[in-house]
C-alpha cells in the first residue's frame, strides 16, 4: 500500500474485504506513476500527491473524490476503466474508496 495511513472514514456500507488487484495512477504533483495495491473495501484513501489519470484494475467499482475526506465526488469508476483530471482549472482526485456502491 503506497500513500501513508488509511483515514479511518467509513465510505460504503461494504465488508472491510480487499479489492483484488491495484489501482495504479500518475501523481498530480510530480507526473510520476504510484498505486494502492489491493486496497481495502469501505475506506476512504488518501492518493498521495493527488491524482491526474488512474486506471481501476481492481475487482471492485472505484468512487474518485476531489478532497481528502471522500466528500467531493468526481467519478465513479467501474472494473478495468480509467479517470483523467479535466480541466481547466485543474482538479486532481485527492481520494479513493472501493465496493459495490
Amino acid at each position: 500500500m503506497v500513500g501513508g495511513a488509511l483515514l479511518l472514514i467509513a465510505l460504503l456500507p461494504s465488508s472491510a474485504q480487499a479489492a483484488d488487484g491495484k489501482f495504479p495512477y500518475i501523481r498530480f504533483d510530480t507526473g510520476t506513476f504510484d498505486e494502492l495495491d489491493n486496497p481495502p473495501n469501505g475506506l476512504c484513501l488518501p492518493l498521495t500527491g493527488g491524482a491526474a489519470h488512474a486506471g481501476n484494475d481492481t475487482d471492485a467499482t472505484a468512487f474518485v473524490y476531489a478532497d481528502t475526506g471522500c466528500q467531493q465526488l468526481l467519478a465513479i469508476v467501474g472494473v478495468g476503466g480509467t479517470w483523467d483530471e479535466t480541466g481547466p482549472p485543474p482538479l486532481p482526485a485527492r481520494s479513493v474508496g472501493f465496493g459495490s456502491g
